[in-house]
């Protein structure tokens, strides 16, 4: 008899530990599953993004905004701060509510200049010198407007026709590349002679770059390459708060004053 009692109380603990065990188990799952479906926070694509635009054009744009994702469907490396890609370009493209993970995105100077150019855009170089490129202050990212002054041939304009007229090119266009930098830190440490970054530009130590590449769509390379064979180039820099592209009217010899 004592030796059943002693076989039943210990199978009484071991049910009781069991129970217990069990009861744990199900809470932690519980728990799991509880934390899993908790919201969190991400930057979800609100379409599809071709690659090479800049972390800021696409939160400036509102092509990213932060969306409520259930933990357990946040993707790995999966961003809920623009600050996590500042100053770095998508390198693949985005689809419609897909989200933004940092693999995604490299710094323009280890992506390669072709990722800093919009899908439906190319690159193009001009000559620039310390006066027309702006004392070589342009840093990559900014944005310009393109002035032209060329022979005029207006033959609305009799008393000026043979003379020349100096007119707005391009309103705006991105600058995708200051010398050989391709990010604004890297164009800063090249012009102070530091030598920085991952591409080296080809100027002297505190001598402004020679070369300006602008992101631009092909109509608009076809002005400019243009106005660079047949005239004058100049360019102007916009403000980093300008919402709206500049207008200007045009001037020649007769308008000059007006």
């Amino acid at each position: 008899m004592r030796a059943k009692a002693i076989v039943i109380v210990i199978a009484l603990v071991l049910a009781g530990v069991a129970t217990v065990l069990a009861v744990d188990y199900i809470n932690s799952a519980r728990s799991e599953v509880a934390a899993s479906s908790e919201p969190v926070e991400v930057l979800v694509a609100q379409e599809d993004i071709p690659r090479g635009l800049s972390a800021e054009e696409l939160v400036a744009g509102g092509m990213i905004l932060l969306e409520e994702v259930p933990q357990r469907y946040v993707a790995a490396d999966a961003i809920s701060s623009a600050r996590a890609i500042e100053g770095q370009v998508l390198n693949t493209p985005l689809s419609k509510g897909e989200q933004v993970t940092t693999a995604r995105f490299s710094l323009p100077s280890a992506a390669g200049l072709a990722y800093s150019v919009p899908g439906d855009q190319v690159a193009i170089a001009i000559p620039v010198d310390e006066v027309r490129g702006i004392s070589g202050m342009v840093r990559p990212g900014d944005r310009v407007a393109v002035f032209v002054t060329i022979e005029n041939a207006d033959g609305d304009d009799e008393e000026n026709e043979g003379g020349k007229v100096t007119r707005l090119l391009l309103p705006e266009a991105r600058v995708v590349a200051m010398g050989a930098a391709l990010t604004a830190e890297t164009a800063t440490q090249d012009a102070e002679g530091d030598g920085g970054g991952a591409l080296v530009s080809s100027n002297t130590p505190n001598e402004a770059p020679s070369v300006m590449t602008l992101a631009v769509s092909p109509a608009d390379a076809e002005k400019l390459i243009f106005g660079e064979e047949v005239g004058s180039v100049w360019i102007t820099l916009l403000p980093a708060t300008a919402e709206t592209p500049p207008e200007a009217p045009g001037r020649s010899l007769t308008t000059l004053f007006e």
